[in-house]
């Protein structure tokens, strides 16, 4: 879970370059869509509450599979 705190300071920190912020928010979106099992429920649960639309998105998805199952 620090991992992912240290990767949300740097996605909303103002002053990091974009380009970072993006190739986090894109690396995590893939991970979410690709490899769900990799992430814990509470952690799925914390990036869907997420600033960036793309991550809540992709954590919400993964949230109702697991919900269906």
């Amino acid at each position: 879970m620090s991992t992912l705190e240290a990767l949300h300071a740097i996605v909303n920190d103002d002053s990091a370059p974009q380009i970072i912020r993006d190739h986090i928010v894109d690396s995590l979106q893939f991970a979410l869509r690709n490899q769900p099992g990799y992430f814990t429920r509470k952690e799925i649960e914390w990036l869907a509450q997420w600033n960036d639309a793309r991550i809540p998105i992709a954590a919400s998805k993964v949230l109702n599979e697991i919900k269906a199952v």
